[in-house]
């Protein structure tokens, strides 16, 4: 039997170092290309190009890249670009409508938005002679996607109810269905899951759910394996550059810096999985087993998660503390230049709240 193999990567925005890398004729994927030739990758495409209509001033921050460097993707094999993320209103139904035609152009496969009034809901079909897969995916509400007046963007937005029908009816024509899901807006940033999304995951599982690949967080959460299916609450970035914002530069933390990889192998009833870990500073991509390590430490420490009081002690952390450790430590920024450039008005507002 032929198995079928899929590669998923996390967060992919080519904004930034990316864009000036290939106005260069730079390739920034050179190390990890090696990994993903010969694959079906499949990503989570945040960032949108440029259009004529302007931007989506709803949303801050915003990201963008050129039309041309969305031939980045090909570097590392993209396949599939999955579209129901918080980003896709950011330059209105322009910058989405070239976005989509250059993806088209260069082969790649768009699933979970369109300007159309239909496809934006439909399943894509992955498939060889013997085993065949059916991914949705979709966006949660309260990741913000900003939805501007006018747009005739549609968006595939997760609402329980429909996404069970639409898993029943996906399980009659596939071998394994695969739920792509950009979620958990309270936990931007951070290393666990949300509360809710465990019991969230695990119910679309009991439903018919084979496999739950999550994105947002921007960072690498644990993952689990619930009734033989696999469960990734979130990948972390593949290529997300530091940006400027309003004047302000946003700086990628280290933790942000992480990439982690599943590779899926597919047969027609069971399938496999292999996990690695790269790490990515300045668009240098190198592997980082030592990573490996410390998620296996994460994934047992997030047990305690389930536990509403644990839960809330870390949430606390989540929103008041690790804000502040970020700011000192954890931004590839020296300590002494963070002291030297503090602004105190900022830091003083942050811990009022």
């Amino acid at each position: 039997m032929n198995k079928l193999n899929l590669v998923f990567l996390g967060d992919i925005s080519l904004n930034g170092q990316y864009e000036t890398l290939y106005g260069k004729g730079k390739n920034p994927f050179n190390r990890i290309s090696k990994e993903l030739k010969n694959k079906i990758v499949i990503g989570n495409l945040e960032c949108f190009a440029r259009g004529d209509d302007g931007v989506n001033t709803l949303k801050k921050p915003r990201l963008e890249t050129s039309v041309e460097a969305l031939n980045l993707v090909k570097c590392f094999n993209l396949n599939t670009a999955c579209l129901a993320n918080n980003h896709v209103y950011d330059h209105l139904d322009n910058g989405f409508q070239t976005t989509c035609e250059k993806l088209k152009e260069i082969g790649v496969k768009t699933v979970g938005a369109s300007l159309h009034d239909t496809d934006f809901k439909e399943p894509l079909i992955i498939e060889n002679k013997d085993v065949r897969v059916g991914l949705l995916n979709y966006v949660t509400k309260d990741t913000n996607p900003c939805r501007p007046d006018n747009t005739r963007i549609n968006l595939n937005v997760f609402d329980e109810s429909r996404v069970i029908l639409e898993i029943e009816k996906l399980k009659d024509r596939v071998d394994h269905v695969v739920l792509c899901l950009h979620w958990g807006g309270r936990v931007e940033g951070g290393i666990f899951p949300d509360f809710h999304q465990p019991i969230l995951a695990k119910r679309l599982i009991d439903l018919g759910a084979d496999l739950i690949v999550g994105h947002h967080s921007h960072t690498v959460q644990p993952y689990e394996k619930y009734k033989g299916k696999y469960i990734f609450y979130s990948l972390g970035n593949f290529c997300f550059s530091d940006f400027v914002f309003n004047g302000v530069k946003n700086t990628m933390p280290n933790r942000r810096r992480n990439v982690f990889i599943p590779s899926i192998t597919f047969d027609k009833n069971k399938y496999s999985v292999k996990t690695n870990y790269w790490f990515n500073f300045g668009c240098n991509y190198k592997k980082n087993p030592k990573f490996k390590l410390r998620m296996a430490f994460v994934n047992l420490f997030s047990l305690l998660m389930r536990f509403n009081y644990a839960w809330r002690i870390y949430f606390f952390w989540h929103r008041k503390i690790d804000p502040v450790y970020l700011y000192f430590i954890d931004d590839g920024v020296s300590f002494y230049k963070k002291i030297s450039t503090l602004n105190f008005g900022k830091l003083r507002k942050h811990l009022r709240k």
